[in-house]
């Protein structure tokens, strides 16, 4: 009984295993998921993993069997490692990277013999390098990580505390990749930040001016005459990057639903190289190189927001934010919520010297709504062409 126990749960330890890599393939596929060597590095481990398992369950040739596990646990700390490859982190990579190789071969000797002591050294270190780095990403990206980071330290607990597996090691171990997979969802928060914040590396040093102006927000409204056409606000854009690069002021545009054309928004990065940035946030995000492009999410706009006015606020720099549009912001997620998050960046938008103008069309709402959104603004431009 306690055979066909152990066989029947190493054989649905394997098939949730293979599962979950199989499910993030299908996540990148339908692009619920970013197209990231993080996810695909993930997804083809657990793959390799599952397999090892199952190869494991019916066959007795343990060094062929291991060979899927050796190779996942290559993929699995490169992968992770790729998602935030800082210089700091280079010496300690290949360090646990050389000590992996080692250890792996160590792990390898400890199957062939069915050693207790070298297995539980072997697999303790199997799980090490990733844990630390883990620790490090937690440090850099917070609390999307700890999913990740609590169920891959519950799986190298449970290989190190049952060598050879058992009934009980395999349902700890479901466990444990239940919660590795749903914290590996969790990264595409921390993926997005980084994406963003690298994308607000500028290239270009900015003089310093010594000091820093209050930023805040600005209504930049159109009259109705005006609103259906397109080629204005994009005729109002040009002029107002043309005007910030005049005055070394860096610009970041955020284009919600791709209002703004293409070959507008080219002719503006291409002006002045790093003077100016486009997110392009869309309900069926493509990948364009020279812009970054978003899911049209609510957390994400907001986190956009949050790491210009950081990025702002430590060069020392004033920049503007530039925001297409609020009003369609508006009616894609709600009065409460557009509200909610420009009250909530007010702060920081003040004290990094940033200055958000957005585009609003007042005609498209009741007034009290207007009424509202213009409590909370510094400055109000009524049709900004005479």
């Amino acid at each position: 009984m306690d055979l066909d126990a152990d066989f029947l749960f190493l054989v649905a330890n394997s098939f949730f295993t293979i599962f979950c890599g199989v499910t993030l393939l299908f996540f990148i596929y339908t692009k619920r998921l970013e197209r990231h060597v993080f996810y695909y590095g993930w997804s083809i481990g657990f793959i390799l993993y599952g397999s090892q398992l199952l190869l494991r369950a019916f066959s007795s040739t343990l060094f062929l069997t291991s060979v899927p596990m050796i190779v996942a646990f290559i993929i699995f700390p490169l992968s992770t490692f790729l998602l935030n490859p800082k210089k700091s982190h280079w010496q300690l990579f290949f360090s646990l990277t050389s000590l992996y190789v080692v250890l792996a071969i160590l792990f390898l000797l400890g199957v062939l013999e069915e050693c207790k002591q070298t297995w539980i050294l072997g697999s303790a270190f199997l799980y090490l390098p990733v844990a630390i780095l883990l620790l490090f990403h937690r440090n850099h990206f917070g609390a999307s990580v700890d999913k990740l980071l609590i169920g891959w330290f519950s799986l190298f607990l449970t290989n190190t505390l049952f060598p050879f597996g058992g009934h009980v090691a395999d349902i700890l171990a479901i466990f444990s990749k239940m919660v590795i997979f749903m914290g590996i969802l969790n990264y595409d928060f921390a993926i997005i930040m980084n994406k963003i914040r690298k994308e607000l590396v500028s290239p270009i040093l900015l003089s310093d001016t010594g000091f820093v102006e209050e930023g805040g927000l600005r209504l930049i409204t159109f009259q109705k005459n005006h609103y259906t056409s397109l080629v204005t606000v994009s005729d109002w854009l040009i002029q107002n990057v043309d005007s910030n690069i005049a005055r070394n002021v860096e610009t970041t545009i955020i284009v919600l639903n791709d209002v703004i054309p293409y070959s507008v928004l080219r002719s503006i990065v291409w002006k002045k190289p790093g003077m100016a940035k486009v997110f392009l946030f869309s309900s069926n995000p493509t990948n364009k190189e020279e812009f970054t492009t978003l899911r049209l999410d609510i957390s994400e706009l907001g986190l956009t927001i949050t790491e210009v006015t950081k990025k702002n606020s430590l060069s020392g720099e004033k920049g503007e934010l530039i925001l297409i549009d609020l009003s369609i912001m508006i009616h894609t997620f709600s009065v409460q919520q557009a509200y909610a998050l420009l009250l909530n960046k007010m702060g920081m938008l003040r004290s990094s010297g940033t200055e958000l103008t957005a585009v609003f069309h007042p005609e498209t709402h009741d007034k009290m709504v207007v009424s509202l959104f213009e409590s909370i603004a510094d400055t109000i431009i009524e049709n900004p062409f005479k």
